[in-house]
């Protein structure tokens, strides 16, 4: 191969790789609006807003495939060497868990419609917090994956346990007022809203945590080692909180 070759291999990889990362970018946006839109939705009982979600999940699915396809392309086509194989395999990491994102707003704006049906069941105030606190967590992170700024990445990493602590609170707060409705014998139906309200909180941590494996998975890609430090958490565990 003369060098005119190597280095027109070199630029087609490099658009290859570029091309990756923006459908990786595309997909970040399109995550977080539908995480947005999700939160929204809960907070004013939107069913419409809601069923908007589920309706478009099927387009985060699709992101990924054509991730996944793009990337087995570019490894056959232009077999890239351990540097440049690290983003193409970390891209695909990358999709995966914003898929899973996707799916946590489409199971929020699932509850959301059924809660719309129980107007006694009050969403905590805490739980609006928590949904900014998680999209800030996926916003930062995607910002640090556009930069590949691997401080930025470290910063949502150490935060997480900010996220833990409103989980913690949201959760200590629902499973107090289910408490009181059993003990006041309310209906089975706001009692079964609160539940619901418990797996929205749960979700949203899951975001937190797909946020930090993100952060993991862009620091890799930098520095070609993973962490091997437990991640700081935060708040109780659910078991720890319906214990006390």
């Amino acid at each position: 191969m003369n060098p005119g070759d190597h280095s027109h291999t070199v630029s087609a990889f490099d658009n290859d790789l570029a091309q990756l990362e923006r459908r990786v970018l595309e997909m970040g946006g399109l995550a977080e609006s539908q995480l947005k839109a999700a939160m929204e939705a809960l907070m004013k009982r939107d069913v419409d807003a809601a069923e908007r979600v589920i309706s478009r999940d099927p387009e985060l699915d699709e992101c990924e495939r054509q991730i996944e396809a793009s990337a087995l392309s570019i490894i056959a086509r232009r077999q890239p060497m351990a540097n440049d194989l690290r983003y193409v395999f970390g891209n695909v990491k990358i999709s995966g868990s914003l898929e899973r994102i996707g799916d946590y707003a489409k199971n929020i704006a699932k509850r959301t419609i059924i809660l719309a049906r129980s107007p006694g069941v009050q969403v905590p105030a805490e739980l609006g917090p928590l949904g900014v606190a998680a999209l800030r967590s996926l916003r930062e992170v995607m910002d640090s994956f556009t930069t590949r700024d691997a401080q930025k990445a470290e910063m949502v990493w150490q935060h997480d346990h900010e996220l833990d602590d409103l989980v913690a609170r949201v959760m200590r707060n629902v499973i107090s007022t289910m408490s009181q409705d059993l003990l006041g014998k309310r209906k089975d139906a706001e009692i079964e809203g609160s539940t619901h309200l418990l797996f929205i909180t749960k979700n949203l941590e899951r975001v937190g945590d797909h946020a930090t494996n993100i952060a993991e998975v862009i620091q890799f890609q930098l520095s070609g080692g993973w962490k091997t430090a437990q991640r700081p958490k935060g708040g109780d565990s659910l078991q720890s909180i319906l214990a006390s």
